[in-house]
């Protein structure tokens, strides 16, 4: 077979070679005598003001976190003070630990100590004693007798015990207290020349160039580069830059340690001509050996393809495709199923971590430890513990928070809620699994090493440590649910159900908190049948516009908050009461159920979002008091509303009358019977003849509770003559006897 794409790969770049090449070195050897030396003299210039900016910025930086703690921090002055807050000796054991941070944020800072004149005591992180016992004793009165409020000392010899032989080369970085006065003492940060030394030495380690670094007196401080790198030590080259620092005063000399070679590199000479030539030849060798062995694979790879690239070209209009389209387009297609496959695989983990995560925790897979481990394992997640709690974190008026964010701020909320959870939970040295498991609900797995009792401390500190940063930084409230520790993979399907189901009495219990299991455990499944007879009363009492329905709303909703009631039960209730107001209502004249109809959702909203009982109690007071308000305002424009409520309180008082008809209320306000009827209908809703018999039953039903009376005399004093005909109208009303009511009661 023959080798096209060898040849071409050959020379397509081969002339190109020598030409450039060539060209190449003309220039550079014309140009490089030129050049040499002033890129030389330039490169060494920055060179050396490279190492002086750093040298000054460091010890700038140093400064600048001084004067920071000087004007931040509050312990700095107390201790200048001699005012300390609490325990004194507590106090001067923070201030020691303020200076070991001090000498912790740079490594150049080699020791701190602080100097107070008004008892002449200095503290350090090893001691605190009088200055005439501190070793640096002079130069501290050095210090104080300088009028300046900053200093950067020059080289010095420095020794903190004056009975201890330990020196320590350093320059010190002084600021008086307090700043502008300094009339209460003074910092000292001693900067280790050792560690500058080192510095500069890393900066400069190379055996082509040197520095050396003087101060104001001209002692050299530090040398980098030369024979020994030790100061003092001779120059191998001559010196080429001289740079003054006007923040530390100190001259750095830099220069190349080889004029030989300087001086040969700087030199036009025929030997460069020749060896230029000589390596274009060898150059030109090279790439072709490079070029044929290189090809070896491309080979292989061409002999495999080239059978099938002629029966794949044969039938397309008897051309040859080029065989690197079939490599091109093999390459495409891996990359892309490769990419694909990674991203699907990334997709997979996570379903089946959020998959297992609900299994786990909702109990519908069974799964034993062994097999728990052997999936935390493959899914790298934490797969050894103590002991397990469950907590589930629900986003309280979650619809207002849909309201408020877009759909990708609430996923960027929900991210930052989840990470809050694993931060949180670092410092207390738990480890959690948190996934959302609802739209409003972060499921949390807490793994803990301790026993039971500091299981529940840690997780309850989680949990309102993480409401209380909620509550602090972002834009909703959280409420959290916390069950029991257990000590088994199994178990905790049971401490995920009892955070859910304490979560249910977050209406009654409180938002923006943490619940704990044991607070639901006086819950106890409610009689909701008993709260009937108060809704049917509060419901037809609204229908009449009486003022009654306001004590009997509050009523329900006292019984609810005391009763421990969940937010299920309570949202039934509710829909029960919406059922008997809506029916009652029906019962009203066209221009109040037109009312009522624009009511009625806004009731129903309010039953759908409310988060606690007593926002569910002001919500509907407020919307049933609005629409009594205007129901009271239509009655009161029609013409007859006086006169009903006129007939209205005369049968609630003579209703014992057994004359009391509408015929005997046509003749006491002289108005037509049919018009009474009617009327009375259209004004509250209920028809003359019910509304009579349900103020003597009511009656009736108090007299059976409070009295002995026989059923015949209860009879002729709620407007009965015959026995039968009241103990008739009784078991309609009530659905037993008035005898078996007596028993009942």
């Amino acid at each position: 077979m023959t080798k096209p794409w060898f040849y071409r790969l050959l020379f397509s770049y081969l002339p190109v070679f020598f030409m450039i090449t060539s060209v190449l070195i003309v220039l550079i050897i014309l140009s490089i005598s030129q050049l040499s030396k002033k890129e030389a003299e330039n490169a060494n210039k920055t060179y050396a003001l490279h190492i002086m900016q750093s040298v000054d910025y460091a010890l700038k930086t140093i400064d600048e976190y001084v004067i920071k703690e000087l004007q931040t921090n509050n312990r700095i002055d107390q201790f200048f003070d001699n005012k300390f807050e609490g325990n004194p000796y507590y106090s001067a054991y923070e201030v020691t630990e303020l200076i070991r941070g001090m000498m912790n944020y740079n490594k150049f800072i080699d020791s701190v100590y602080f100097y107070r004149v008004s008892d002449q005591m200095v503290i350090s992180p090893n001691t605190m004693i009088t200055a005439d016992r501190f070793g640096d004793e002079v130069f501290i009165e050095e210090m104080m007798k300088s009028p300046s409020q900053y200093q950067l000392t020059n080289q010095r010899i420095f020794k903190e015990f004056a009975e201890m032989d330990q020196r320590k080369v350093v320059i010190s970085l002084v600021r008086k207290i307090p700043l502008l006065s300094g009339q209460k003492g003074i910092v000292v940060v001693n900067i280790s020349m050792d560690s500058i030394g080192r510095m500069v030495g890393d900066m400069s380690n190379s055996k082509i160039s040197f520095i050396e670094v003087y101060d104001p007196e001209g002692k050299q401080l530090m040398a980098s580069g030369n024979a020994d790198g030790a100061v003092g030590s001779r120059k191998r080259g001559s010196e080429l830059t001289r740079i003054h620092s006007n923040y530390t005063n100190w001259e750095y000399r830099s220069g190349l340690n080889d004029d030989y070679l300087f001086t040969f590199t700087s030199v036009f000479s025929y030997v460069w001509i020749g060896l230029g030539l000589v390596m274009v030849v060898l150059g030109g060798v090279w790439i072709t050996y490079v070029t044929h062995r290189n090809y070896r694979p491309i080979k292989l790879i061409m002999s495999r393809i080239h059978a099938y690239s002629e029966l794949k070209s044969m039938g397309v209009e008897g051309k040859k495709q080029d065989e690197f389209q079939y490599i091109d387009r093999a390459i495409g297609n891996l990359m892309e199923l490769s990419s694909r496959y990674e991203k699907q695989h990334e997709e997979d983990i996570v379903f089946r971590r959020r998959h297992f995560f609900k299994e786990w925790l909702e109990g519908s897979r069974a799964v034993d430890y062994e097999d728990w481990k052997s999936e935390m394992n493959r899914l790298q997640l934490p797969s050894s513990f103590g002991q397990l709690a469950a907590a589930v974190i629900e986003m309280d008026k979650y619809m207002e928070v849909c309201r408020m964010f877009s759909q990708k701020d609430q996923e960027l909320l929900k991210f930052v809620l989840s990470r809050v959870v694993y931060e949180t939970a670092e410092p207390l040295g738990l480890t959690v699994w948190a996934e959302w498991t609802a739209t409003h609900r972060l499921s949390v797995v807490i793994f803990a090493d301790e026993n039971v009792k500091n299981s529940e401390k840690l997780a309850a500190n989680l949990c309102e440590n993480v409401r209380s940063w909620v509550e602090q930084h972002l834009h909703f409230r959280i409420t959290l649910g916390v069950g029991h520790v257990v000590g088994q993979v199994q178990e905790l399907v049971h401490s995920y159900e009892a955070a859910i189901h304490v979560l249910r009495f977050k209406s009654t219990l409180g938002t923006n908190r943490v619940l704990y299991h044991w607070e639901s455990e006086a819950s106890a499944e409610k009689e909701m049948y008993k709260h009937l007879p108060l809704v049917k009363s509060l419901a037809q009492s609204f229908r009449l516009g009486d003022k009654g329905w306001k004590p009997a709303l509050e009523q329900i909703f006292t019984e609810l908050k005391v009763g421990l009631f969940s937010y299920d039960e309570i949202r039934n209730l509710m829909n029960y009461l919406v059922y008997h107001l809506h029916r009652e209502m029906m019962e009203l004249s066209a221009e109040l159920q037109e009312l009522w109809q624009i009511t009625l959702p806004q009731l129903n909203d309010v039953i759908e979002q409310f988060d606690t009982i007593e926002e569910l109690y002001a919500e509907w007071f407020h919307k049933l008091e609005e629409v009594s308000q205007r129901m009271a305002g239509i009655r009161e424009d029609r013409s007859t509303h006086a006169v009903m409520n006129q007939i209205r309180t005369y049968v609630e008082t003579h209703y014992a009358d057994p004359e009391l008809s509408l015929t005997s209320l046509s003749e006491q306000f002289q108005l037509h019977a049919s018009h009474v009827s009617r009327a009375f209908k259209e004004e509250f809703g209920e028809k003359f003849v019910d509304y009579l018999v349900k103020i003597r039953m009511e009656q009736a039903k108090k007299l059976l509770q409070s009295s002995r009376d026989s059923v015949q005399d209860i009879g002729g004093k709620v407007g009965y003559t015959h026995a039968i005909s009241f103990i008739r109208a009784f078991k309609k009303y009530t659905g037993v006897t008035p005898g078996d009511y007596r028993k009942q009661e």
